[in-house]
């Protein structure tokens, strides 16, 4: 099958990629020309057809879709450019993913679309709810769930194949930058709120696969790690503390919600076959990332640990 991979360069995008040749997909990329895509482009075209560009230029649709069999639709702004950039984020996420579909419809043979909504549409969770599935409500809490939700809809209403993946909390040793407002938003959260793991590699798994899953095509799937993923937010935010052999301190007086749930992933599973890493595996590879550093401070630890407090709340 020939695929296109839009936002191929991204975490995800290059493990969807790397994903695709391994099964034997044909695999053309699409991402942003800049300096990094460009090394990207280099490394990828003995064994992909790359393109670079803009989304937003609906002129690039025809020539990105010809002879396309299926499309993974990464390309997207994400959280919280999605919301300090609402212009932009919903240019790229909404007008010019519509603007792709409509592409897609007009093909004489239509594409599959698979696309990567998120657990996030679900709205803020709370200490001891019930597992998300299908049947429950979602809701927009932000530009970005709204931007997913609209897209879902439109889906629904196309005339394409499609598969809509909402996806779990899926980071690992290479995602590790945030900024200072985030930060200080994730350590205000209610530390036993519930977040399900999912590991990148085994999301471009399930991406991969649910471009030839027969009984997959109209199917919105719930994309967690699976039981040993489902974790409490403290757990999941300690990770790379404990990666350098500090302490984080367990913050009983935080009562944030947060939009992250544990989620049925068994019909998923059934289906696309992905769960293969748990979430032991992305602490070990964040310990492996972490280790020059964590020799480098071992003396300090005790001040640091003593200091750490101090300066979390002054974030």
């Amino acid at each position: 099958m020939n695929i296109l991979i839009t936002g191929a360069f991204g975490n995800l995008g290059q493990m969807c990629v790397d994903s695709a040749l391994k099964q034997g997909y044909r695999v053309r990329c699409f991402d942003l020309d800049s300096t990094q895509n460009q090394k990207l482009k280099r490394r990828y075209s003995s064994r992909c057809e790359v393109f670079l560009g803009d989304i937003r230029n609906t002129q690039l649709h025809s020539e990105l879709l010809e002879g396309i069999d299926a499309v993974i639709h990464n390309a997207s702004l994400l959280p919280p450019l999605s919301e300090t950039q609402a212009e932009l984020a919903e240019a790229i996420n909404v007008d010019a993913t519509r603007a792709l579909i409509r592409s897609m419809e007009a093909c004489s043979q239509s594409p599959r679309l698979v696309f990567p909504s998120s657990v996030t549409v679900f709205g803020k969770s709370f200490p001891g709810e019930s597992v998300k599935t299908l049947s429950d409500s979602v809701s927009s809490s932000d530009n970005y769930t709204r931007h997913k939700l609209a897209i879902e809809q439109t889906l629904k209403g196309s005339s394409l194949s499609w598969v809509i993946l909402r996806v779990g909390v899926a980071v690992d040793a290479r995602t590790l930058k945030t900024d200072r407002a985030t930060l200080r938003q994730l350590l205000n959260i209610h530390p036993e709120s519930p977040l399900e793991f999912v590991h990148p590699k085994d999301v471009a798994l399930a991406m991969c696969n649910a471009v030839k899953s027969v009984p997959a095509n109209h199917r919105t799937l719930l994309i967690g790690g699976g039981k040993g993923c489902q974790i409490n937010h403290y757990r999941f935010l300690k990770t790379a503390f404990t990666a350098l052999s500090l302490t984080l301190p367990y913050n009983a007086t935080s009562k944030e919600r947060y939009y992250t749930h544990w989620m049925d992933s068994t019909e998923a599973q059934e289906l696309l076959e992905f769960q293969h890493h748990t979430f032991e595996d992305y602490e070990q590879e964040m310990a492996q990332k972490m280790r020059l550093i964590r020799i480098g401070i071992w003396p300090l630890r005790p001040l640091l640990n003593r200091l750490l407090p101090y300066a979390l709340a002054k974030i």
